[in-house]
């Protein structure tokens, strides 16, 4: 597949076949055309490459890539991955300008593709994808309970594939991690990872199930009354580790069958804005929580 060409196709600005790429909005993408956008050329390679493994080592979500529309530079250096695709519609515009005026904005870096967007994976498919490889010394899967800021749930898949988490469990409720905005926060670690979302009636009852047919530890990082402080924990060989929202936390249901609960300990602070901030003790964003917990379990 090396030495295949690639399907190049040179395009004006006012082509119909590049009404997907216009105004690029998820609503409208997954909505009715079935799509999602993966913006920058940087997590564009990430998501062919990511495809191209999925081959040999089938993981969900399903990545079908659909479309790319690139400037020339970037066509040239995302040569070598898109030998891999001989089929796949490159179209090229003339430069960056034409981009800008095809997509509206100027967020996508000289390259914008667009995948099929399939069904989420399911909790099934995840463990079977986490079956077939080979498992760390450290074998964690991080679980997003509820968390939909966008912003956030980029940024713990990110802190996920940085800290060698193996997978991505999301509740019902949770953001979709191919959101464009969600895609690069996370720099494209959401293509990376093997993820899966618990269908309704499912949550928090797969945690459980991982926990009797896998083995794994369920553990909450929430600042609850039971909480052991992150420093003194003894981290399990697996482990699920659940972090939830910004303002409501880790839920009851998921409290209540977990088997530990641990909280990042923080210095309060002194003098009179100790007595300021008396009724309002320190915290820390959910996705900068992620990667202190994240580095304490497995760094």
């Amino acid at each position: 597949m090396a030495g295949a060409a690639i399907n190049l196709i040179d395009i004006e600005t006012g082509d119909a076949r590049l009404e997907p790429f216009r105004g690029v909005r998820d609503r409208e993408l997954r909505g009715t055309l079935g799509l999602h956008a993966i913006e920058s050329e940087r997590v564009v390679r990430r998501y062919l490459t990511a495809a191209v493994r999925r081959r040999a080592h089938p993981m969900p979500p399903v990545l079908e890539p659909h479309a790319l529309l690139v400037t020339p530079d970037s066509a040239e250096r995302l040569a070598d991955i898109l030998r891999e695709f001989p089929a796949l519609p490159v179209y090229r515009c003339a430069d960056e300008r034409a981009l800008h005026e095809i997509t509206g904005y100027t967020m996508h870096s000289g390259a914008i593709a667009l995948g099929v967007r399939h069904d989420d994976g399911t909790v099934a498919e995840l463990d079977l994808a986490l079956l077939r490889g080979r498992a760390p010394a450290r074998d964690v899967l991080v679980a997003l309970d509820g968390i939909t800021q966008t912003d956030n749930v980029g940024a713990i898949f990110r802190n996920a594939a940085s800290f060698g988490a193996r997978g991505v469990l999301l509740s019902p409720r949770a953001s979709d991690p191919f959101l464009r905005k969600t895609l690069r926060v996370s720099m494209g670690r959401a293509l990376n990872l093997p993820w899966a979302r618990a269908r309704d009636g499912e949550w928090p009852s797969c945690l459980d199930r991982l926990r009797r047919e896998r083995g794994y530890a369920i553990v909450a990082a929430e600042d609850a009354p039971n909480a052991v402080n992150l420093s003194r924990f003894t981290p399990p060989a697996k482990a699920i580790v659940v972090f939830g929202a910004e303002q409501d936390g880790v839920s009851r249901a998921v409290l209540d069958i977990a088997d530990a609960v641990v909280r990042i300990p923080m210095l309060a602070p002194g003098g009179e804005l100790a007595e300021a901030l008396a009724d309002d003790p320190p915290s820390l964003n959910v996705s900068i929580a992620s990667a202190v917990v994240l580095h304490g379990l497995l760094g």
